[in-house]
Parts: structure tokens; C-alpha cells; sequence
């Protein structure tokens, strides 16, 4: 009996990510409520915001992600929320496509992180 490699990777790959969903996903929300995650996207709004204006420039990336990841962080501690690096990173992401970041036609002028 031979069994095809393809198959036994397609199934491996659903399984994990029927547990990715079903595991891991409920686990981050239950750190946090609803009222907080809205709170921490409105900082990672603002704080995108802020650093597409101070660092204006393409290579300045990695400035403009340490920028905000600090601003979230010190709003989190100043409202008692409890974050850490791997959510303020998904925060970030999400705000940097709500604002349409990452649709620049011209990559020559995209700002972006």
C-alpha cells in the first residue's frame, strides 16, 4: 500500500490548524476582554498614526514599529492591561492595514512598516 505524501501534508496541516484555532486562539482572547483589545487597537491606531508622521521616510521601518510598540505598551500599563510583544505586534499589523498602509501603488513612496 502506498500513501501519497501530498495527502499526508494536507492532513497534517489541517490538524494543525484545527488546533491553532481552537486552542490557541481562545487562550489570547481569554487574556483580555473585549473593552481592552478595543482599547489597545485605538492605541495602535493612534500610535501608527504618530510614527507615519515623525518617521516619514521608507527605510525607517523598524524606528516607526519601536515607536508605537512603546506607545502601546506604556498606554497598557497606564490603563493596568497586561500585553505582551506577540499582541502589540498584531496590533500593530492590524492597525497598519485599517489605515490602508499596505495597499501604496508606488513602492517607491510607500511609508510603511
Amino acid at each position: 500500500m502506498e500513501i501519497d505524501m501530498m495527502q499526508a501534508v494536507a492532513a497534517v496541516i489541517g490538524l494543525l490548524g484545527v488546533i491553532l484555532t481552537s486552542v490557541a486562539v481562545p487562550l489570547i482572547k481569554s487574556k483580555m476582554n473585549d473593552s481592552q483589545w478595543e482599547l489597545i487597537g485605538k492605541y495602535a491606531l493612534a500610535a501608527v498614526q504618530a510614527a507615519e508622521i515623525l518617521f516619514n521616510g521608507t527605510r525607517e521601518g523598524a524606528e516607526k514599529f519601536n515607536y508605537a510598540a512603546k506607545y502601546i505598551e506604556s498606554q497598557c500599563v497606564a490603563h493596568g492591561i497586561k500585553i505582551d510583544m506577540a499582541t502589540v505586534r498584531i496590533a500593530i499589523e492590524n492597525a497598519w492595514k485599517a489605515l490602508g498602509l499596505d495597499k501604496c501603488r508606488n513602492t517607491e513612496t510607500r511609508v510603511g512598516f
